[in-house]
């Protein structure tokens, strides 16, 4: 039996790593699951997080699978496919990465290996979808245009009228994919997977050439404008950057909480579009936290060997930002 390769991609913060904890938690515990990790940036943090599940988790984390990782991305599948034989190998690749490039890595390494593209799915947040698609849509349309599976993550927070104008835009990008609109708290793993795995879609080569043809004549530039288009092909390395840091600094949560408030009331700091952490608050207590532009959320964790913490954005302002973590 062939390994199943499930892409799961989606922009920063949209749920990824929420979403494969649920897969693993409720459904994928009596297989054998291998998890690639792509961090854009040095600091790992989703790693730690996901490596309580007891699943293999490999990540790379020099930079983005789309550019300059794409020749050790495929040195890493074909590794982890000789090496575990797994039932299912799980890529959650960067939030900034695109996901043509991605699927088309995974290609290569299929043609040479007992595998298959099982799910090539995007998770999309419909309450930061119209800020994405205007100022990043280079990377953003690339993820849902060439998706099998359009996964809306926190529908519960959404006006109904808004999301269905965020899911008949979406339509329009990719009108063959399957959109799953139920908030995931009422749906079990069992349900995501079966509706993700249906075969049915668009073939994989005709959205590669619809895509194609989107690129190229400007379906992307009609809605962004900003930091990104689709005049040129841009690497994430090219438009977005990191801060990150490890550190031994023992923090309050409050401190912690402080923290995040600035990144969403302050410009100083650049343009923070994402940032993530694990980080002690006694010397037993730790907590993960997630931050994407205006909302933010703190949870336990188990502590890890320091802590960490990293900044995804555009236009950091780097001395500012260590000012702000005191590191």
């Amino acid at each position: 039996m062939s390994t199943k390769i499930d892409i799961i991609s989606g922009f920063l913060g949209s749920g990824k790593t929420t979403l494969i904890k649920k897969l693993l938690s409720e459904m994928l515990s009596s297989e054998k699951v291998v998890i690639i990790e792509n961090e854009f940036g040095e600091i790992g943090i989703d790693g730690g997080i996901l490596k309580d599940s007891g699943i293999q988790i490999r990540e790379i984390n020099a930079g983005c699978i789309c550019c300059t990782l794409l020749g050790n991305f495929d040195a890493a599948l074909k590794d982890v496919l000789k090496k575990y034989h797994p039932d299912r190998v799980i890529i959650e690749p960067s939030g900034v990465g695109k996901l043509s490039d991605i699927t088309a890595a995974c290609q290569k390494v299929i043609a040479q290996s007992d595998s298959e593209i099982n799910i090539q799915a995007v998770i999309v947040d419909p309450i930061k979808y119209k800020m994405y698609i205007k100022n990043f849509s280079e990377f953003y349309s690339n993820q849902i245009e060439c998706a099998k599976t359009i996964i809306l993550s926190r529908t519960q927070k959404i006006d109904q009228a808004k999301l269905s104008e965020v899911v008949n835009d979406i339509r329009k990008c990719n009108p063959s994919a399957k959109i799953m609109t139920t908030p995931w708290e009422e749906l079990s793993a069992q349900t995501i997977l079966a509706a993700a795995e249906e075969t049915g879609s668009t073939p994989l080569i005709q959205q590669e050439e619809a895509f194609e043809s989107v690129h190229h004549h400007g379906h992307c530039t009609e809605h962004g404008h900003g930091h990104c288009n689709c005049e040129g092909h841009h690497h994430a390395d090219d438009v977005f950057e990191n801060w990150g840091m490890e550190t031994p600094h023992l923090f309050s949560e409050e401190q912690i909480k402080n923290m995040l408030k600035k990144l969403s009331e302050s410009e100083k700091y650049g343009t923070v579009l994402r940032a993530k952490g694990i980080l002690p608050v006694s010397e037993k207590n730790w907590v993960q936290f997630d931050f994407v532009p205006e909302e933010f959320e703190l949870h336990p964790i188990a502590p890890d060997y320091t802590g960490r913490l990293c900044v995804i954005g555009v236009n950091l302002n780097r001395p500012a930002l260590a000012e702000l973590f005191g590191v």
